[in-house]
């Protein structure tokens, strides 16, 4: 025994002698019998498992406020044996429709290859935050509707999977592509008698993923340049004066009101295309500071229109006037300017 672990090598602090010579025959006994069960017991069983594969042909109709897409692809596998093949027993977890041809099946050497082709419209969770310099993830889900993991799995066919060249996607470019296996949990064994009561379940589902990004800004301009046009209005105000000024500041407060209620119209028609009701995107921050700008001008009017009943508080009112004009206005582009670069940089 090392001196370490009991004193020194001749035993004089340690055991006696006929002790460690029982434990020593103890543990000789052990160890044989773990070497026979081991080797009494067979060895677990492999899955089995079939490769899987798709090649997606078009992908199109990405619709942000339906929050889906379609496309059509063909889906293959690759089994050992004819009864396991993959793509007989199909779900497509994240579909709400889908068309499949009847598959074909050959014998390849000693593999079984079967193809179906699908065309369908998958769920998907768009995220416009950062529109339209959005970059978007687009997932289609298959999984094996049968067998669960202890009975069957998939194994990702990476090499031959792959997507259409031609397919344009509108606004969109295709940035990357990629395909994967994972293990699906649920909290429930389906009645599965096998996987005990009360139990859980996985299934092997297959992950079918682009990113897209987005490239047309058409519709950003059109969305934006109604509110710039308000602002623009909404700028002019402050430098409407007159020889009358009540006048003149009914002129501004008109003025004000006709831009606040453009950008509260341009802003309910970007929340029904974009279907953006529940976050905030670049394009609705900019309204909404469009909107403050406005405000402003309304207070600054009102202020200003005070100032200008007392004679002797006249040039105060165009000080004023022209304090706050500068202030708001460097405010505005400076907030626009920072939020399209932190949009972007992201």
């Amino acid at each position: 025994m090392p001196r370490s672990y009991g004193g020194p090598a001749d035993g004089r602090r340690g055991f006696p002698v006929g002790l460690r010579s029982g434990a020593g025959a103890l543990l000789a006994a052990a160890a044989a019998a773990l070497s026979t069960l081991i080797l009494a017991t067979p060895a677990a069983a492999a899955v089995p498992s079939c490769r899987v594969g798709a090649y997606v042909t078009d992908l199109y109709a990405v619709d942000p406020v339906r929050r889906t897409v379609d496309a059509d692809l063909w889906l293959w596998s690759l089994c050992p044996r004819k009864d396991l093949a993959a793509v007989q027993r199909l779900e497509f977890t994240n579909a709400t429709r889908t068309m499949l041809t009847d598959p074909s099946s050959e014998k390849v050497g000693n593999e079984y290859w079967t193809q179906v082709k699908v065309s369908g419209t998958f769920r998907q969770d768009f995220d416009l935050t950062d529109f339209p310099f959005d970059k978007q993830v687009v997932r289609i889900r298959v999984e094996e509707n049968e067998l669960d993991e202890s009975r069957f799995a998939y194994r990702a066919d990476v090499k031959n999977s792959t997507y259409n060249p031609r397919i344009h996607v509108d606004d969109f470019k295709i940035t990357q592509f990629r395909i994967g296996v994972v293990d699906e949990p649920y909290r429930t064994n389906f009645g599965d008698p096998r996987l005990g009561q009360g139990g859980r379940s996985r299934y092997s589902q297959l992950v079918i993923e682009f990113q897209l990004t987005r490239e047309d800004m058409t519709s950003f301009g059109k969305q934006i340049l109604p509110v710039y046009v308000a602002f623009l209005v909404a700028l002019i105000s402050f430098l409407i004066w007159s020889t009358d000024n009540e006048v003149a500041m009914v002129a501004r407060l008109g003025i004000l009101g006709t831009a606040l209620f453009a950008i509260m119209l341009n802003l309910r028609a970007v929340d029904e295309e974009l279907g953006t009701f529940l976050n905030v995107t670049l394009v609705e921050e900019i309204h909404f500071m469009s909107l403050l700008y406005v405000l402003i001008g309304v207070a600054n009017t009102t202020y200003v229109l005070r100032l200008l009943t007392d004679p002797m508080l006249r040039p105060s009112a165009r000080r004023f006037n022209s304090r706050i004009f500068a202030i708001a206005t460097g405010l505005y582009v400076i907030a626009n300017i920072v939020a399209i670069s932190l949009t972007v940089s992201f």
